[in-house]
């Protein structure tokens, strides 16, 4: 208990007991000294070593000689209002209770570092583009790294001629046509393919051929490809293959 507790409970002991207190009652004398006058009074300021009335000591409260004693009443307040709280609180959580709170979080956190790992996997794997100043890796001037960045040479030497076959005859093999063509259907130049003028044309000639007769598709994507994206998107019914009654795949 601190001093300014100890004095305000000391005061207001005071104050509750006064009103019960007799009062003390002076006879008037005009020979006789008063008490607080006489030198050998017993409560004189001039006896120092005389004891205290008994009264003086009945109006003091015995909590000034105990100050270990029951809280005040903010302490009190203090006190109940911790527990007040603790009980709007409620329980600890139990083991269930708390998995469910941190279950969440925990699938959150697994699925931010999957992500993070799949995008440092990517960053890892791209290819580099090689500038000037740069400095790499040791790795990376390995014959392994330089093979991914080595451009295309054209060949030096004519197919048609090192192997010996007609390209006229060989148009309805798919594999030789789709070699000389680009993924949008145009027939390669000769800077790419390496053939000398007359084999250019002869193999143009079989491309040609194999494009005219429907063995060969002049697109990059196979002609059934998209006539199902055209019956999904455009609603088209008709099919070649059923007027003639023959009941082809169907999608």
């Amino acid at each position: 208990m601190s001093c300014r507790q100890w004095l305000s409970s000391a005061l207001r002991g005071l104050a509750k007991q006064q009103p019960h207190s007799q009062p003390q009652t002076r006879l008037f004398s005009t020979t006789l000294q008063s008490r607080s006058s006489s030198p050998s009074s017993p409560s004189s300021p001039l006896n120092p070593s005389s004891p205290a009335p008994s009264a003086s000591r009945s109006a003091f409260p015995s909590r000034l000689t105990n100050p270990t004693t029951t809280p005040t009443k903010s302490a009190n307040d203090a006190l109940f209002g911790i527990m007040r709280e603790s009980r709007d609180r409620g329980p600890a959580l139990t083991d269930a209770e708390r998995r469910n709170v941190i279950k969440p979080n925990f699938a959150e956190t697994i699925q931010s570092t999957r992500a993070s790992a799949t995008t440092d996997a990517f960053v890892r794997q791209m290819p580099r583009r090689w500038r000037t100043g740069d400095v790499y890796a040791p790795r990376d001037l390995s014959p392994v790294e330089m093979r991914k960045w080595r451009r295309p040479s054209a060949p030096k030497t004519d197919v048609v001629d090192m192997l010996g076959f007609s390209p006229v005859d060989n148009y309805r093999n798919p594999s030789l046509i789709s070699e000389f063509m680009t993924d949008f259907g145009r027939i390669k130049h000769s800077k790419f393919t390496g053939l000398r003028p007359v084999n250019q044309r002869k193999i143009a000639k079989a491309i040609r051929r194999a494009i005219g007769l429907g063995l060969h598709p002049s697109v990059h994507r196979h002609p059934e490809i998209l006539y199902r994206n055209a019956r999904k998107t455009l609603g088209v019914q008709y099919r070649p293959d059923q007027e003639k009654g023959n009941s082809g795949p169907k999608y």
